[in-house]
């Protein structure tokens, strides 16, 4: 309780203690190989003479539930679903009256079946609306002599007014097609409030047959007059080379990048600000991957744990200043440490051995570690904290346990043979309240039968 009363003001003063100053922006859109700028269009030039919008990460959570893509029943079909970060109910977002949710005619019914396949559909929230984004990666399959496809529906948050599959078939009420190759990987999604940013990684093959990593920026802006979409995406910032980019994540409204260092060793990495503009800012950091344990951000606040090492620190990348938060309590040599997530100024570390796992709560303030317990047992030898899933807010899903359940399945040789496939445990709580070791939460009910969520 303690600790909950003074999680707010501990916020606070971390704040203050890591002020710091702006970067300084570089040239816009660059190669690995040259670093160049490449001058951007009038049009997109008087743009940025205005300040760059501060960009917010669509989630999949809004009004209290997480949205997700789950099975229903024993059937591969995906369906998209709500869960209640309260009462832990999960139901199908379905608004059809009288809808069973078993066939193609139901509203909350997504494309995909469970199973691997060229087309896929992401659904996130700005927390008023909804944003279903198609996307293929047909080169993946090997599905040559086809255009990539790429669109962007959006609903209100009660979900789609008809089958998914046709809502996606016809002419997208956002964006065009936006996708510049098939070899489409992974995406993060931004607004500033009014309209939407995507970066986007692929991995397309030159004609030579080298294969490249490509990181896009899109903003989708007003379409001319006429057009058959409100908003039409434009290639704001692009780089490619023979190495991927990673999305850390926002600091101050822009998207934080760790690129490759173009000409150093593989693993050499710098932190560098990406602008809703364009504007790529130079580095704020440069470091081997081989020089940390651990290395994220979170609230803003880069959290790293040097190699060979058990101290925690902390480094405002606009102020260039590192301390030392605490020295972790380790009992051996870790396999793995991970950091986060981070709440109201305490911070969430785990630290993985061979067949244990502990948890620690870092005050960013002072410093001081709190172990938390283990609340259940992996295969019934090894000590697991709850696996987070999700905050929102002061809300937490989280997987608390398994329960044991026997199967049978015949073998090559005919044989019958029963193994142990245990189903997970999830269940909702205030996340302030664990973090001070309460264990009273709700457990959620699932409508999965194996509890994948």
């Amino acid at each position: 309780m303690k600790r909950a009363l003074c999680r707010k003001a501990s916020a606070l003063l971390a704040a203050l203690l890591l002020a710091g100053c702006a970067a300084t922006p570089a040239n816009p859109v660059q190669t690995e190989e040259t670093a160049e700028a490449t001058p951007a269009p009038a049009a997109e030039e008087a743009e940025k003479t205005a300040a760059a919008p501060t960009l917010r990460e669509l989630t999949t959570v809004a009004d209290g539930r997480c949205y997700l893509q789950s099975r229903i029943d024993d059937t591969a079909q995906i369906y998209l679903t709500t869960l209640d970060l309260t009462d832990g109910q999960q139901r199908v977002l379905c608004a059809k009256p009288g809808c069973t949710h078993s066939d193609e005619s139901c509203w909350g019914r997504m494309l995909g079946n469970g199973v691997a396949q060229p087309k896929t559909v992401e659904v996130y929230t700005d927390g008023v609306r909804l944003y279903w984004i198609l996307l293929t990666e047909y080169s993946h399959f090997s599905i040559g002599g086809v255009e990539p496809e790429s669109a962007i529906f959006v609903t209100d948050l009660t979900g789609a007014s008809c089958p998914p599959a046709q809502m996606l078939a016809g002419t997208p009420n956002y964006g065009g097609d936006f996708l510049q190759d098939n070899s489409y990987m992974d995406s993060r999604w931004f607004t500033d409030g009014e309209t939407l940013w995507a970066l986007v990684n692929s991995n397309p093959v030159e004609e030579t047959g080298r294969q490249t990593m490509t990181t896009t920026l899109f903003h989708f802006v007003p379409a001319p007059a006429g057009s058959e979409v409100p908003y039409t995406a434009r290639v704001v910032w692009q780089q490619g080379g023979d190495h991927g980019i990673d999305c850390m994540g926002l600091l101050d409204g822009q998207i934080l990048l760790r690129l490759p260092v173009s000409g150093a060793g593989v693993g050499d990495f710098e932190l560098r600000l990406l602008s809703a503009d364009g504007t790529l800012g130079e580095p704020l950091l440069t470091y081997r991957d081989s020089d940390f344990r651990e290395a994220v951000l979170l609230d803003g606040l880069w959290y790293t744990v040097p190699k060979d090492s058990t101290d925690l620190q902390c480094t405002d990348l606009r102020a260039g200043q590192t301390r030392t938060l605490c020295t972790l309590p380790l009992t051996q040599t870790p396999l793995d440490i991970q950091a986060g997530p981070a709440y109201e100024g305490w911070l969430v570390v785990d630290v993985s051995y061979n067949l244990e796992k502990e948890r620690y709560v870092i005050d960013t303030v002072t410093g001081s570690v709190t172990t938390l317990p283990a609340t259940w047992t992996k295969d019934g030898v090894s000590p697991r904290a709850p696996l987070i899933r999700q905050v929102a807010g002061d809300r937490c899903l989280m997987m608390v346990g398994d329960q044991d359940r026997m199967l049978t399945t015949m073998g090559q040789d005919g044989g019958t043979y029963s193994f142990n496939s245990p189903v997970p445990i999830w269940a909702v709580t205030d996340f302030g309240a664990y973090l001070d070791g309460d264990q009273d939460w709700t457990v959620c009910t699932v409508l999965d039968p194996d509890g994948n969520m």
